[in-house]
């Protein structure tokens, strides 16, 4: 019997020391692998082809640079003079544009995508593939487009579904400063950043005037006018939704 509790004594101390390893290994774990990269860096080290991403990495490019990432059958795609932070996500993954675009595929299924830029958040149709781009244009207007499937966006309590071959400006209701970055989905998020209030003169979009207080803001633009980011890595991964 007493064997017995001994037992039951150790195992029930040894959980937690498991529970930790095994959330250790997660954390740890590769996130992602650079597919392409051109005037890019991972943190403060060059980007190249087959480099491994981790959860919490800073991406960036320069001036004509690009960076695509795959994680899994989603691909990602830093543009020119863009930043983000990546993080791994029940879902997949979740990404936080801190400036410049990003081009995005998504095969549907179980593994999705969402990317947050100031405090618009971008999540494809998870019943579906999709394919588009979120573009910071300032701190408080966000490009949105969708060239393949759908992508419902969220700023404050308004939300709309952005449909195929559509895009929308979108103004943010606060611009974010932070003081220590960490995943948008963790629940302190909100306490490392400080928030602006977005003033009606950013919502000045060639020359319309600001959007009134109780108006949408979502803004439709004519595609024609801004076309659809595509690029040909994201290409290449919609073509081939199996390739690691």
């Amino acid at each position: 019997m007493k064997i017995s509790r001994l037992a039951a004594v150790l195992a029930s101390l040894a959980m937690p020391f498991s529970a930790f390893a095994a959330s250790s290994q997660t954390s740890t774990a590769p996130l992602g692998i650079v597919g392409n990269a051109n005037v890019a860096k991972i943190g403060n080290s060059p980007a190249t082809e087959g480099a491994t991403v981790y959860s919490g990495d800073f991406l960036s490019t320069d001036n004509g640079g690009v960076l695509l990432v795959k994680i899994g059958a989603m691909s990602l795609e830093l543009q020119s003079d863009s930043s983000a932070h990546l993080y791994r996500a029940p879902y997949g993954a979740v990404l936080e544009l801190n400036s410049g675009t990003v081009a995005y595929s998504t095969p549907g299924g179980s593994q999705n995508l969402v990317i947050v830029a100031s405090d618009v958040r971008v999540t494809p149709a998870a019943d579906r593939p999709d394919s588009g781009s979120v573009t910071i244009d300032d701190p408080c207007n966000i490009s949105v487009r969708s060239q393949r499937g759908e992508a419902d966006v969220k700023v404050g309590s308004e939300s709309k579904l952005v449909e195929e071959g559509k895009a929308y400006k979108v103004h943010a209701e606060n611009s974010l400063s932070y003081r220590k970055y960490l995943s948008p989905d963790e629940s302190d998020y909100h306490k490392y950043h400080d928030h602006t209030p977005c003033a009606a003169a950013y919502q000045s979009v060639k020359g319309k005037p600001p959007i009134a207080g109780g108006q949408s803001r979502f803004l439709y633009l004519a595609v024609g006018t801004v076309g659809i980011v595509t690029t040909v890595g994201v290409i290449k991964s919609l073509e081939s939704p199996s390739r690691p």
